[in-house]
């Protein structure tokens, strides 16, 4: 599969609703070496919790590069991003070609989306209401579930005052888990490691396979999107800036001189950034 820039660039836009989540993502016996975290884990697993998303607690925006890969069967594909990420669900991914020049932007927050592709000079807009950003995807993942992914959360407040957690002794891990949305916390790391969205129509994987050690922001981020079978994986270029200082409107969607407006509808009938068979109303 050859994998256009037109393509590219509205896997990026996947990407950035996406995106999105640090390096403990193997499944070694480390109860073996640490046995008293073991065991205090076991009886008490929420214990971990708080104390380990404290260590966010600072972190309300983030903006840096990134390489993308995207994988569909023998199809490949990568790109340059700039992402900015601010709590609860404001994003900016610009899309870059070889130039260095912006083929797509994807913008969202708290009253509207905007999805811009350079090549064609066409704008998908609409409103951020209900479900708008995860079906002009074509699958379940929110701006606000991509902005913790991005930050390192592991899932949004609103979810995380919701969730139950117990032990996952297979997982070796302390399970989190709210409705649509699971999280696996590592206790020794005091890191999310795997997150886990699911609709019932389909699934987002995000394994964090690094984190930066301070701030604690994730570097590698893999995504597996099923039934369709993406590999998606993001990677730090470099150290981001934590809690830039993101002036008035930077969110806002903008529409550039030249293109046409297209209704964000339009691109969710067609089933979103992968083409995907189109979400029906009321599914579950």
């Amino acid at each position: 599969m050859v994998i256009s820039r037109a393509d590219k660039a509205r896997a990026a836009g996947a990407l950035a609703a996406l995106l999105i989540f640090a390096g403990c993502a193997g499944r070694n016996n480390w109860t073996t070496d640490h046995p008293d975290i073991a065991a205090r884990a076991q009886a008490n697993p929420q214990g971990f919790v708080e104390p380990a998303v404290a260590q966010w607690s600072d972190i309300a925006g983030v903006a840096g590069s990134y390489q993308m890969r995207v994988a569909k069967g023998i199809g490949r594909g990568s790109a340059d991003l700039a992402i900015s990420a601010r709590r609860p669900a404001d994003l900016d991914i610009e899309l870059l070609g070889p130039s260095g020049a912006t083929e797509a932007i994807l913008r969202a927050n708290q009253y509207e989306i905007g999805l811009a592709f350079a090549e064609d000079r066409v704008i998908y807009r609409g409103p951020s209401a209900g479900a708008a950003f995860e079906k002009a995807l074509g699958f379940d993942l929110s701006a606000a579930d991509a902005v913790a992914v991005l930050l390192g959360y592991g899932m949004t407040d609103a979810d995380r005052g919701r969730a139950a957690t117990t032990w996952d002794a297979d997982a070796r891990r302390v399970h989190v888990a709210a409705p649509g949305v699971q999280a696996w916390l590592h206790p020794v790391t005091q890191r999310f490691d795997r997150i886990l969205h699911s609709d019932g129509r389909d699934t987002v994987d995000a394994m964090i396979r690094s984190w930066q050690p301070k701030p604690p922001i994730p570097d590698q981020i893999r995504l597996e999107v099923e039934p369709d079978g993406y590999s998606i994986e993001l990677s730090l270029s470099g150290p981001p800036t934590v809690n830039p200082d993101f002036p008035a409107g930077f969110f806002d969607v903008e529409v550039f001189p030249g293109f046409e407006v297209r209704p964000l509808s339009e691109l969710a009938a067609e089933g979103g950034l992968f083409r995907r068979a189109a979400p029906t109303e009321g599914a579950q």
